[in-house]
């Protein structure tokens, strides 16, 4: 009479079960993707803002806190804007014999901001000695 067939292929129920599972598989790769692209903007970011630190930095061993309080500088493709504030009251420097020197020196707190096309990219804060020349040196 009626032979009975073994069923070939996937029934629709099975097919939908099927996809949903590798739909949810794909989001969470997805998911970790986005996150593993967004962490490695957020490094080249630190990158970024610790060699521009750093360029910052040396470019500052260059400049005289007491005779320029403030200014801008480009460096390469950042700006460095810096402002100095006097933390330690200027004193007149001395001598090996006890006398004054022919500067004043005060200690000066620097704060660095840089900006890479309009973008802040770090602030940070130096300490630096400023120093003016007050005398003028004995002519033997």
């Amino acid at each position: 009479m009626h032979e009975k067939r073994g069923q070939v292929g996937f029934s629709l129920l099975e097919a939908i079960v099927a996809l949903t599972i590798l739909a949810t598989a794909g989001l969470a790769l997805f998911a970790a993707m986005n996150q593993s692209v967004q962490m490695a903007q957020r490094v080249e970011q630190a990158r970024l803002a610790d060699s521009a630190v750093r360029n910052a930095m040396a470019w500052m061993e260059t400049v005289n806190p007491a005779l320029a309080p403030s200014g801008e500088q480009r460096l390469g493709d950042v700006d460095l804007r810096w402002q100095s504030e006097l933390v330690e009251p200027s004193r007149n420097s001395m001598t090996g014999h006890l006398q004054a020197g022919l500067f004043e020196v005060g200690l000066y707190t620097v704060t660095l901001d840089l900006r890479r096309d309009g973008q802040l990219l770090t602030t940070t804060q130096i300490r630096r000695v400023g120093y003016r020349q007050v005398r003028e040196p004995d002519r033997l």
